[in-house]
C-alpha cells in the first residue's frame, strides 16, 4: 500500500513541530482514501507520478535524452512508496539527479475528498524555482511534463494535469498560468484559499502555511518565510517552502469569482453552487466570516482521530448548509442539500455505497452522518441514488432550478456589493464584460434563442442515438436506448417548433458528434429526410463551433445581430415536392457567442417578390446594418428551387450590397 509520510526526526527545531504530526497524519488519511476512490488507472498514475519526475529513463513515461536532462524532487526521500510498482523497475539503482527542479509537488481540488468521481482529474502543482529551472531546460521540462499527461490518458484512461507553478510569481499572488481557465486571474486570492483547502501534498518541500498557526499575523508569516521557507538557497534547500499568503479578498475579486462560478456552472450545477455559496456568506456578512482554509487547518490540528481525515469537501458542504439554513428559503435548503449528495454520488454505480453505521469508506461515513442531522427519509435518498436512470425531463427540470437558484445568488452578491462598494466594484471591466454578457444573454429568455442545457454534465447520461419526430404541432428530440428489439425511445429531451431549431440545440449543447445516429421517425419522413437532417447538422457543427466566452470580440460583444456566418434554410421541414418557397429558418449567433434561431412563414404569399422582400427583411434584421456575417444557404435535395435560391440571392445581394464583403455563397455553388 502506498504510504506518504512526514518523519518527525526529518523536521527542524521551530515552534511548528507540534502541528507536523496533526499534518502528516492527515496527509495519510486522505491518501488512502484518494486511493479508495480511484480507479485502477487513477491510482497507477497518483502512484508513479512522483517517480516518473525524479527519475529519467528510456523505459520510463516523460523521458528526455541528453547527459543532464531537468527532472528531480527536492526530499524525494521523504516521500515512500511501499508498493511493488515502486520497488521494481527502470528506477531501481537509478542514480539521483544532480539538481532537482521541482521545489514541491501537491494536488489541489477533489483529490482524496468526498468530492471525488470516476470523471474527477488529477491537478498537481508543479513547484519550480526560476533561477534554478528557466530557458531552454524549462522547455524541456515541460515537455516531460505533457508527456506524463499523455501517458497518464492513454494508458491509464486518466486526465492529470501538471501546472508548473513559478515559485516567485506565486508569491507575489500571480495565479494566471495555472490553467487554462481564468480562476487565477479574475480571483487569485480565492483560488489560493482553495489550493490550501484542498491541497494534499505529495512530496518535495512542505507548504509553510499547512503548518502556520490559524489566523496568523501575515506580516510574521512573511518574516518566517525569510527565515524558514526562503526562495533563494545555495547549499540545503529548506524544508518548508512558500506558496503564498490567503489573504482576504477585495469587493472586486468576490464579484469577478461569483461571476466566473455562474459562467462555469454550465458544466456542474452541483459543484457550482456548493462554490458560490460560501461568496454570498462572505458579502452577506460584510466579510467577517472566516475563511474555509482557515476552518479546515483548525480542524485538523484538533483532530483526536487520525483515521478520520479532515475533508475539506465535507466541511464546505456543512459550512454552506449551515449558512443556507439560516439565509435561504427551505425549497432553497433542499436543493443545496441535493446538489450536495448527488456530487459525493457521482455515477453511483462506480462506488459501493452503504448507510449502515460504522462505514469506513469516505463516502458512506459523509452521507450517513448527513441524512441523520437532515432528517432525510430514506425514499428521498433511494431517489438520489437512482439518478441516472430519472427521466431526462426530470434530471433536466432539476437542473433548470439548481441553476436558477445559483443566478440568483450571483445577483445578490453583485446588487450587495454595487450597493455597499460602489467605487470598488466594476462588472464591466475588460476581464468581466465577456462573463456579464453571458450571464445576461443566458438570463434574457429571448424567444429566439437556442436554449443551453443547465447542465453540460446531463450530455453523459445520452446515448447515442437520436430521433426527431413531430408531436403536438412541433418536434421532439428522443433519446434512444438499445433494447433487445433494437433502438428504443427512452424520453424526450427538447420540444420545439421547428426541427431546425431542434438540431441547433443539439449541436450548441455539444451533443451532436458525427458518430452520432440521427434519424426522423417514420411516420415524419416526408416532411423531413434523414440525409437532410445529417446534412444539416454536419453544416451547423462546422459552422458554429464550441466557443469560450472570453475569447469574444470585446468590440462586438453587446451585438445582438449575426457576428458570423448566417445558415439560412428553405423548405426545411416541408413536403420535397414543394416547388415554391414556403419557409426559411436562420441560424446565427449574437455578440456574446448565443446562438439565435428565426423562422418566417410565407406559404400565405402568392407572389414570389413579396416572399423575397419579406425574407429579405428577416435576413436584413438577424445580420445587421454594420455587420459583414456571410450568409450561407443549405439548398437540401431540392433541385426545382434553384431558381427561386437564384432569385432570393439576387434579392439579398441587392439589399445588402452596400455591406456585403463578398457574394453570397449557397451549398448549390460549393
Amino acid at each position: 500500500m502506498t504510504e506518504l509520510y512526514l518523519p518527525q526526526s526529518a523536521f527542524p527545531d521551530t515552534s511548528l513541530n507540534s502541528r507536523l504530526p496533526r499534518l502528516a497524519a492527515n496527509n495519510r488519511a486522505r491518501t488512502r482514501d484518494l486511493r479508495a476512490l480511484a480507479t485502477p488507472g487513477f491510482r497507477r498514475t497518483f502512484d508513479l507520478a512522483p517517480s516518473l519526475l525524479h527519475h529519467n529513463h528510456p523505459d520510463l513515461p516523460g523521458y528526455l535524452a541528453g547527459p543532464d536532462p531537468p527532472r528531480g524532487v527536492l526530499f524525494y526521500d521523504l516521500w515512500l512508496q511501499r508498493s511493488q510498482i515502486a520497488e521494481e523497475g527502470p528506477w531501481e539503482g537509478a542514480q539521483p539527479p544532480l539538481n532537482p527542479v521541482v521545489e514541491s509537488l501537491v494536488l489541489i481540488g477533489s483529490s482524496g475528498s468526498v468530492g471525488h468521481t470516476s470523471h474527477s482529474d488529477l491537478d498537481y502543482w508543479v513547484c519550480y524555482n526560476p533561477e534554478r529551472l528557466n530557458g531552454e531546460r524549462l522547455g524541456l521540462f515541460l515537455e516531460k511534463l505533457a508527456a506524463i499527461s499523455k501517458w497518464a490518458m492513454e494508458e491509464n484512461g486518466t486526465e492529470a494535469n501538471f501546472y508548473p507553478v513559478d515559485l516567485s510569481r506565486l508569491a507575489q499572488g500571480n495565479l494566471n498560468s495555472l490553467s487554462e481557465e481564468r480562476d487565477g486571474e479574475v480571483a487569485p486570492l480565492l483560488l489560493m484559499e482553495e489550493l490550501y483547502r484542498t491541497i494534499l501534498y505529495v512530496a518535495g518541500r512542505i507548504p509553510l502555511w499547512c503548518v502556520w498557526p490559524v489566523a496568523g499575523p501575515e506580516a510574521e508569516y512573511r518574516q518566517a518565510v525569510q527565515e524558514l521557507a526562503p526562495l533563494g538557497w545555495v547549499d540545503q534547500p529548506p524544508l518548508y517552502v512558500d506558496l503564498g499568503f490567503p489573504s482576504k479578498p477585495q469587493p472586486q475579486e468576490y464579484l469577478a469569482s461569483a461571476m466566473w462560478l455562474t459562467c462555469k456552472s454550465e458544466d456542474d450545477p452541483f459543484k457550482g453552487l456548493l462554490k458560490i455559496m460560501p461568496i454570498l456568506e462572505a458579502v452577506q456578512t460584510e466579510f467577517t466570516a472566516p475563511l474555509l482554509c482557515d476552518q479546515v487547518k483548525e480542524l485538523i490540528f484538533n483532530n483526536p482521530d487520525s483515521d478520520n481525515p479532515v475533508d475539506p469537501y465535507v466541511v464546505t458542504v456543512e459550512r454552506v448548509i449551515a449558512f443556507v439554513s439560516q439565509s435561504l428559503a427551505p425549497d432553497q435548503l433542499d436543493l443545496v442539500e441535493e446538489a450536495a449528495v448527488l456530487k459525493i454520488l457521482g455515477h453511483s454505480s462506480d462506488f459501493q455505497i452503504s448507510l449502515e453505521p460504522g462505514q469506513t469508506d469516505p463516502k458512506s461515513r459523509a452521507l450517513v452522518k448527513w441524512i441523520k442531522e437532515w432528517n432525510w427519509p430514506p425514499e428521498k435518498l433511494r431517489r438520489l441514488r437512482n439518478y441516472e436512470n430519472w427521466p431526462n425531463s426530470e434530471q433536466l427540470a432539476q437542473a433548470r432550478e439548481l441553476i436558477k437558484l445559483l443566478f440568483s445568488c450571483y445577483m445578490l452578491i453583485a446588487n450587495t456589493l454595487m450597493t455597499h462598494f460602489p467605487g470598488q466594484v466594476d462588472a464591466q471591466n475588460e476581464v468581466l464584460a465577456p462573463m456579464a454578457a453571458r450571464i445576461l444573454g443566458r438570463l434574457g429568455g429571448a424567444e429566439v434563442t437556442v436554449e443551453l442545457l443547465p447542465s453540460h454534465i446531463l450530455r453523459q447520461h445520452l446515448s447515442g442515438h437520436k430521433r426527431f419526430s413531430r408531436e403536438g404541432g412541433g418536434w421532439s428530440v428522443r433519446d434512444l436506448t438499445l433494447g433487445i428489439a433494437g433502438l428504443e425511445d427512452k424520453s424526450v429531451i427538447y420540444q420545439s417548433l421547428r426541427a431546425a431549431k431542434a438540431a441547433a440545440w443539439l449541436v450548441a449543447n455539444q451533443i451532436y458528434s458525427p458518430a452520432m445516429t440521427v434519424s426522423v421517425a417514420e411516420k415524419d419522413q416526408e416532411a423531413l429526410s434523414d440525409e437532410l437532417l445529417l446534412e444539416y447538422l454536419a453544416k451547423l457543427a462546422e459552422l458554429f463551433p464550441p466557443i469560450k466566452f472570453h475569447t469574444l470580440n470585446p468590440q462586438t460583444l453587446w451585438q445582438a445581430q449575426a457576428q458570423g456566418p448566417v445558415l439560412v434554410t428553405f423548405n426545411f421541414e416541408e413536403p420535397t415536392t414543394a416547388r415554391v418557397i414556403r419557409t426559411m429558418d436562420v441560424i446565427y449567433r449574437t455578440g456574446w457567442g448565443e446562438t439565435r434561431h428565426q423562422f418566417k412563414d410565407v406559404s400565405e404569399l402568392a407572389v414570389e417578390a413579396d416572399k423575397l422582400f419579406v425574407l429579405s427583411q428577416l435576413l436584413y434584421e438577424a445580420r445587421g446594418v454594420s455587420t459583414t456575417a456571410p450568409l450561407i444557404f443549405l439548398a437540401g435535395a431540392q433541385p426545382q428551387m434553384i431558381r427561386a435560391f437564384n432569385n432570393l440571392q439576387g434579392a439579398i445581394n441587392t439589399r445588402f450590397r452596400s455591406m456585403s464583403s463578398g457574394p453570397v455563397k449557397s451549398l448549390i455553388d460549393l
